[in-house]
C-alpha cells in the first residue's frame, strides 16, 4: 500500500499543494450534500418528490451553467477575486431558501433562491484543477494530482450524503442544508490564503486574438458527461425514495456511500498506477462496464442489495472521471484551461439536474423501483458519447510549453 500511496506523496510535496488541496477539499464537500439535503428539505415540508426534485434541478442547473463564466473570469481576473464575493451571495441565497421552505413559501420562490445558490456556490473542483495543471504543467506527474482529486470527490461523496442525512433524520433538515455553509465558507475561505500559488492571470489583450476551446474533444465529453450526470442524480434521488419506502430513510445516505466507496477504491489504484496520458478507449471502457454493472439495481429488492449493485458499479466511476477530466485539460490551450475543466463540471451538474428531474415524477406515480431505469439509460448514452471522442488528442499544453 505505501508503494501505491507514493505517487500522490509526491505531487503533494509540491510547495503549497497541500494546502491549496485541503482547503479546496473542505469547501467542496456541499457538492454531496445539497442535492439530497434540498429533497429531505422539500420533501419534509411539501411531501413531493417532484416538487424536491424540481428544486434540487434549479440549484444544479444554475450552478452548472454558470461554471463556466466563473472559470473564465478567474482566468482573467485571478481565482480570489472571484471565490469571495461569490461566497457573500451563496450564504445569503441558501439561509432565505431555506426560510421560505420552512415557512411554506412558494415553489417559484423557494426554486429562485435555490438556483441564485447554486449559481454562486464556487467551483472549487475547477479551481483547484486549474491550480495542478498551473503547478505540474509539463512534468508528468498531472494525471496522479487529478487522480487525487477524484478521489478526494469520491470521499466527500462517501461521507456527505452519510452525514447530511444522518442530521436531517435525526435533528433537522433545516439544520443539514445550513451546516453546508460551515463547510462552504470555512474551507473557501481557507483557500483564499492560499495566494502563494494562484494561477496566473490571462487578461485579453486588446488585438490578440484568444486562444479558441477545442470544441472537438469538449463537445462529446460534455455530452458525456450530462449523461454521467444523470446516472448520478437519478440514483441520488432513486435512493432516497427507494429508502424512504423501505421505512429506513436515514440508511438512504449509507447506500449512496457504497456507491461512491466502489469508486473511491478505483480511483485510487487507477490513479497510482495509470501510465501515459488519458485516451477514449480507456473513457468508453469505463462506461460500457458502467451500463452492465447498472443492470442489477433494476430487481433489486432490498436495500442491501441495492447498495452491492451499486457498490460494484462504483468502480468505474472515477476512471471515467480522472479520464475525462485529463482530456478536457490535454486538448486545451493554457490561457483556458479553468474553463474548458469548467465545462465538464457543468455537464455533470447538469446531468445530476437532469437525473433529479426526471426521476422524481416517476417516483411520485409508479414508485423507487421503477425509477432506477433512468441511470441505466443515461449510462448508455454517456457510452455512446464517448465513442465520438477523437481518437488522439494533441495536447495543446504541451506546444504551449515548448
Amino acid at each position: 500500500m505505501p508503494a501505491l500511496l507514493r505517487p500522490y506523496g509526491d505531487v503533494l510535496r509540491v510547495p503549497g499543494a497541500w494546502r491549496f488541496s485541503a482547503s479546496a477539499f473542505v469547501a467542496r464537500f456541499p457538492i454531496s450534500m445539497l442535492g439530497i439535503g434540498i429533497v429531505l428539505l422539500i420533501t419534509g415540508t411539501r411531501d413531493s418528490y417532484a416538487d424536491a426534485g424540481a428544486v434540487a434541478a434549479a440549484a444544479l442547473v444554475a450552478g452548472s451553467l454558470v461554471a463556466p463564466l466563473q472559470a473564465r473570469v478567474a482566468d482573467r481576473v485571478g481565482q480570489p477575486r472571484v471565490i469571495a464575493p461569490l461566497l457573500a451571495v451563496h450564504v445569503a441565497a441558501l439561509v432565505i431558501g431555506v426560510w421560505e421552505a420552512t415557512r411554506g413559501g412558494s415553489l417559484l420562490l423557494i426554486s429562485a433562491a435555490a438556483a441564485t445558490a447554486g449559481a454562486s456556490l464556487p467551483q472549487f473542483g475547477s479551481f483547484v484543477r486549474a491550480r495542478w495543471a498551473d503547478q505540474l504543467a509539463g512534468t508528468g506527474r498531472l494525471p496522479t494530482a487529478f487522480a487525487l482529486e477524484s478521489v478526494l470527490d469520491e470521499v466527500i461523496f462517501v461521507m456527505g450524503p452519510v452525514l447530511v442525512t444522518l442530521v436531517a433524520t435525526a435533528v433537522s433538515p433545516v439544520l443539514a442544508v445550513l451546516g453546508t455553509l460551515l463547510f462552504t465558507v470555512g474551507g473557501g475561505v481557507a483557500y483564499l490564503t492560499c495566494r502563494d500559488t494562484v494561477p496566473p492571470r490571462h487578461a485579453p489583450v486588446p488585438g490578440e486574438v484568444r486562444a479558441p476551446l477545442p470544441w472537438r474533444v469538449l463537445a462529446p465529453l460534455v455530452a458525456a458527461f450530462v449523461a454521467l450526470g444523470t446516472v448520478f442524480g437519478s440514483v441520488e434521488v432513486g435512493t432516497v425514495a427507494f429508502a424512504d419506502e423501505a421505512g429506513r430513510p436515514g440508511l438512504a445516505g449509507v447506500v449512496l456511500a457504497a456507491f461512491a466507496g466502489g469508486s473511491l477504491l478505483s480511483g485510487l489504484v487507477f490513479g497510482a498506477l495509470t501510465s501515459g496520458g488519458p485516451t477514449r478507449r480507456r473513457l468508453a471502457t469505463a462506461l460500457g462496464v458502467l451500463v452492465v454493472a447498472l443492470v442489477p439495481t433494476l430487481a433489486t429488492s432490498t436495500l442491501l442489495a441495492l447498495a452491492a449493485s451499486l457498490a460494484v458499479a462504483g468502480v468505474t466511476i472515477s476512471p471515467a472521471l480522472i479520464t475525462g477530466f485529463g482530456l478536457a485539460e490535454q486538448a486545451s490551450p493554457r490561457s483556458r484551461v479553468t474553463e474548458a475543466l469548467a465545462w465538464t463540471s457543468t455537464a455533470l451538474g447538469v446531468g445530476v439536474a437532469i437525473g433529479a428531474a426526471l426521476v422524481g415524477p416517476i417516483i411520485d406515480t409508479r414508485g423507487a423501483d421503477a425509477a432506477f431505469v433512468v441511470p441505466v439509460a443515461a449510462a448508455a448514452v454517456a457510452c455512446a458519447a464517448s465513442v465520438l471522442l477523437p481518437t488522439t488528442v494533441r495536447s495543446s499544453l504541451a506546444s504551449a510549453n515548448g
